[in-house]
């Protein structure tokens, strides 16, 4: 699937508890989420300001947000059971990295910001993954964090 860009022409309508620019990001994808995971149990919670609940885990997306001509990452938070991690991430090893990851936004940031200019180009089975038209969000980052973070100079 391809990647979503967000516009903030998006933003119309969105509803959130504040009206900040996160928050309602937040908002429009839960949206986009909750219309693309089928068989996901229970329902898409974003944080917004809030931490996750205790045994919830926060797990970072990446958001391309078109500013004028300008592509822009933004990051914004779901809150995840263990059932609703491991339903959306089923690799035991790629759930472990979560916490460690969502510690790492700059790096992911660049990884994903040279992906897109082309001046990173994985190999292996993360370079086929892309090739087969992945994107770099924050799932395919965290299932190929050892080639990724290998490979990958700044």
């Amino acid at each position: 699937m391809a990647e979503r860009i967000f516009t903030l022409d998006d933003l119309t309508g969105a509803r959130s508890v504040c009206g900040c620019l996160t928050c309602r990001l937040s908002s429009v994808f839960a949206g986009h989420l909750s219309a693309l995971r089928t068989g996901y149990p229970g329902t898409v919670t974003m944080l917004g300001h809030r931490t996750a609940a205790p045994g919830a885990s926060a797990v970072p997306h990446f958001l391309t947000v078109l500013l004028g001509e300008v592509a822009a990452d933004v990051v914004v938070w779901e809150e995840m059971r263990p059932d609703q991690l491991t339903a959306w991430l089923p690799q035991a090893d790629a759930r472990e990295r979560v916490p460690q990851l969502a510690g790492r936004i700059p790096r992911l940031v660049a990884i994903r910001q040279a992906i897109r200019a082309g001046t990173f180009a994985p190999s292996g089975p993360a370079g086929a993954a892309l090739a087969d038209g992945r994107y770099p969000s924050f799932l395919y980052l965290a299932q190929y964090w050892p080639t990724l973070t290998k490979e990958f100079t700044p």
